[in-house]
């Protein structure tokens, strides 16, 4: 299918960020998930009526399209609804402690056993950072004999990957087993900021977590020799809250948190509007109400060190903590 399109001039970033994805996706299914979140993130207005119309119309024949697919196939896909500021796939191999992350990290309570292929199907737990809430996926192993299309399609499509890897089971053989595993599901996970062109493979993010590790300093030695610079590696200690893994898994979802204040009132930091990094006023106002949107006459931003309520254009670019005060037309 044919994904070239004519765009409106007013498309923010993240659309053809996600727009990107459609290129490694390889079934319907995930192009039919990812279309829907461009048509999420899309200015809703006149300027993109038409826009709007021919996704839908591509949705629409993308579902045709998995209905005649033979149905053993379609039944071996799991899809993951997104809840909270962002989406993070856990991937390993079996019996790696997977679900012990997502147990310390979240507030799941998924079966544990000392056994490969505990995990069966995907489980989700919501791990809090500071005032906002982040989706933990855990999923079911991932080796040379299990390494489902489905699996690969939900890291492809969350916004950032934790790789567990056992100290136990030969660390760098696993390392280099699951990446060779993801580079077949169009996959190159490396660090944030790392630079990587490749017409073949989807750059994606992601942070390598070790996991029963009695010397993880020897460990992260040895991966960096072998892949100098390419990954930020975390031992994660299931007795404690972990709060460094907590802020970069944050950091990893690309996304900010902004806050809103009335004019002459204080801002409200108890619930903030959580935004894709790269976001600007006139996103953070299309956010709030499309009506808000269309309506505003200017904003006024607070920014430590930075902004002191100084008035600000809509295509301001905001950043994590911010607190803005919108004007509008009334």
């Amino acid at each position: 299918m044919d994904y070239k399109l004519i765009m409106p001039a007013n498309l923010p970033p993240v659309y053809y960020e996600i727009e990107k994805k459609l290129k490694y996706a390889q079934s319907p299914e995930e192009k039919i998930q990812i279309i829907m979140e461009m048509l999420a993130v899309m200015p809703k207005h006149k300027g993109t009526d038409k826009l709007q119309a021919e996704l839908r119309r591509k949705i629409a024949i993308l579902k045709k399209e998995a209905k005649k697919r033979p149905h053993i196939q379609r039944t071996d896909l799991y899809t993951v609804p997104r809840e909270g500021a962002g989406q993070v796939v856990i991937i390993g191999p079996p019996n790696s402690g997977k679900s012990t992350i997502l147990k310390t990290l979240t507030n799941a309570k998924p079966h544990i056993g000392d056994y490969p292929f505990t995990t069966q199907k995907p489980e989700v737990g919501m791990m809090q950072f500071e005032n906002v809430w982040i989706q933990l996926v855990d999923t079911p192993p991932l080796c040379v004999e299990h390494k489902p299309p489905w699996l690969l399609a939900l890291a492809r499509s969350s916004d950032s990957v934790l790789l567990t890897i056992p100290c136990d089971q030969n660390p760098i053989t696993t390392l280099k087993t699951q990446l060779e595993i993801l580079e077949e599901g169009n996959i190159f996970l490396a660090k944030k900021g790392f630079t990587f062109t490749s017409e073949e493979l989807m750059p994606k993010e992601g942070i390598i977590v070790l996991t029963r590790c009695q010397n993880p300093s020897e460990i992260k030695q040895r991966i960096n020799q072998i892949y100098p610079d390419r990954f930020e590696i975390f031992h994660m200690d299931p007795e404690k809250d972990n709060p460094e893994l907590r802020e970069r898994i944050f950091q990893y979802i690309n996304k900010i948190r902004v806050y809103t204040k009335p004019p002459g009132k204080k801002p409200d930091f108890s619930e903030p509007v959580v935004l894709r990094r790269g976001s600007t006023i006139i996103d953070a106002a299309y956010e709030i109400h499309k009506d808000f949107a269309e309506k505003l006459r200017f904003a006024r931003v607070w920014r430590e060190g930075v902004y002191n309520g100084m008035m600000v254009g809509r295509d301001t670019q905001l950043e994590d903590g911010d607190v803005v005060e919108f004007h509008i037309v009334k």
